[in-house]
């Protein structure tokens, strides 16, 4: 059996210590709400790290959760996790992952609840990322009521590229359920549109502050392309500011989740504007096969589940517009762009990079912008493939 007697006992423990942790920090009480007895999908935004603890406090039974398997990296974690809560691992670039999609299929005749996020990664931008259309198949096919969960704050409490998490209000609660029925007489594409406009969360809405004596710090691993002179990677942060290296801006990011500049001239009021303005500009690039786009310090391993992590090397990694190449010193090598499979970012400071059925795990230094890779990657492929609506990355 998938489900457990002893998981109720962990889920009543986590949640009465996190409902402290969250009513201190975020002022935060959530509902309880009642999961039907055949168990249900459950599905929500992504955007904090403890996602997953807080949507499991809405309900009154586990929640077993679609997790990626670089979660079950070290062996004892991965024992712990499974023994506690028995998480569902997926690889995070097949998006039909046979094992998963079997696993899920267990917790649903045993009754069980399954709680995805659809996005896969935590927003960095504070907007809704992308969605993969098979999720519709997936609920359907599990023939569960969906019960639609929204978390709001998140973005302001802990966003993704904070050095540390902030004092602000956040909620989380049931947002809408579907029964199966409803399910079923709905198309592919209009429970699709009903997901993506469910989970949308505006984070920006409103004046809700949170507060950190660092706001700002570590804002330069999403932000690598300065607005106000067009230079790429001159961005720091110290504290509550940005700045530009070229070109001398200064930028405040405030408790409010607003950017401001004592001139008033920076264009963006908010992180996602500027995340939406790089990425249209790398759309928009043309890039040669031999072209030098970005270079940085790396530390290089192979990872495998229940094993320690083997380190390659430490060096140089190069990304041009025909390959992605990694100078490690006694050892050199390239990978085609169209020889890798994909990439994935793990936090701020790990990328996964997946080649002929070889993982790379690549390690940059604290503030490396590694968002860039990512979106670079993603754009020249799609280019390749001719297909320039292809997914992104994030």
């Amino acid at each position: 059996m998938w489900c457990k007697k002893r998981h109720k006992v962990v889920v009543a423990i986590l949640r009465f210590v996190f409902s402290i942790y969250y009513f201190l920090l975020f002022h935060c009480r959530v509902k309880k709400v009642k999961l039907p007895d055949e168990g249900a999908v459950v599905i929500a935004n992504h955007v904090t790290t403890l996602d997953p603890v807080l949507i499991g406090m809405l309900f009154d039974k586990p929640l077993y959760y679609m997790t990626s398997k670089h979660v079950f990296q070290n062996r004892w974690i991965g024992k712990l996790l499974k023994f506690l809560v028995n998480p569902i691992p997926k690889e995070k670039i097949n998006k039909s992952d046979i094992a998963a999609i079997k696993a899920c299929m267990q917790i649903a005749r045993e009754n069980g609840s399954i709680c995805i996020f659809p996005e896969g990664n935590r927003t960095f931008s504070g907007k809704l990322g992308y969605v993969d259309p098979a999720i519709v198949k997936l609920i359907k096919r599990l023939k569960k009521p969906l019960v639609v969960c929204n978390i709001v704050g998140g973005y302001g409490a802990d966003p993704r590229w904070c050095s540390s998490v902030r004092t602000g209000k956040m909620q989380a609660f049931v947002k809408k359920i579907y029964s199966c029925e409803e399910m079923q007489a709905m198309t592919n594409d209009e429970l699709y549109s009903a997901i993506i406009s469910d989970i949308t969360v505006d984070e920006f809405a409103g004046n809700a502050r949170y507060r950190s004596r660092r706001r700002a710090e570590c804002l330069e691993s999403v932000a690598f392309l300065c607005p106000t002179c067009g230079a790429k990677h001159t961005i720091y942060t110290k504290k509550h500011k940005v700045y530009c290296s070229s070109c001398g801006m200064e930028l405040t990011y405030n408790e409010d989740q607003t950017l401001s500049s004592a001139d008033g001239k920076f264009p963006f009021r908010y992180v996602h504007e500027w995340y939406d303005y790089q990425l249209k500009a790398l759309q928009e690039t043309e890039f040669a096969d031999d072209e030098l786009i970005y270079e940085d310090k790396v530390e290089v391993y192979k990872p495998e589940l229940g094993k320690k992590k083997e380190l390659i090397g430490c060096g140089v990694m190069q990304l041009y517009g025909g390959s992605l190449y990694l100078d490690l010193g006694d050892r050199a090598f390239g990978m085609g762009i169209n020889a890798i499979d994909g990439i994935t970012l793990i936090g701020n400071r790990i990328m996964d990079v997946y080649s002929n059925e070889k993982t790379y795990r690549i390690r940059v230094a604290h503030k490396t912008n590694l968002l860039k890779y990512l979106h670079t990657f993603y754009i020249i492929r799609s280019r390749n493939l001719e297909n320039a609506k292809e997914f992104v990355g994030i």
